[in-house]
């Protein structure tokens, strides 16, 4: 070991609004934040400046169908997770022998809702493609 201990798996804590508890069939997460920067060109053929532009936010989340159905059973008859806002989605890091660390996902919305299952598969795994309206890190 040189530096101690990374950040494993087993460290990760994610909530969603309809649970106290974190999620328990979760498998996988991603998100990222991305700034548009531009060169600007004038005279010659190097930039002159360069611009800034939007930020973008997106991500995944990656449940078990049981996550899914107990998250769809916790809302209105009618509706399903792409009718509704999250308003937040703490994701949280705490390594046994290292820095605890929350980003918080903001304003979320899940794009649709992908399922299915071929033959020798054991379980079904959804991944959800999510719209981030801000991500805050190490908050």
């Amino acid at each position: 070991m040189i530096n101690g201990t990374e950040y494993a798996w087993e460290d990760i804590q994610v909530k969603l609004p309809y649970s106290p508890n974190p999620l328990e069939g979760i498998i996988g997460i991603s998100y990222k934040t991305a700034k548009e920067h531009k060169n600007i060109y004038g005279r010659g053929s190097k930039p002159v400046a360069r611009g800034r532009g939007r930020k973008t936010f997106d991500g995944s989340i990656k449940i078990l169908q049981s996550t899914l159905e107990a998250w769809q059973a916790a809302l209105p008859v009618g509706k399903d997770i792409t009718d509704v806002n999250i308003p937040v989605i703490p994701v949280g890091y705490a390594p046994e022998a290292g820095l605890a660390t929350t980003d918080m996902l903001q304003h979320v919305r899940v794009n649709e809702i992908p399922k299915g299952m071929e033959e020798g598969d054991t379980n079904m795994e959804i991944e959800l493609p999510l719209t981030i309206g801000n991500i805050l890190y190490n908050v």
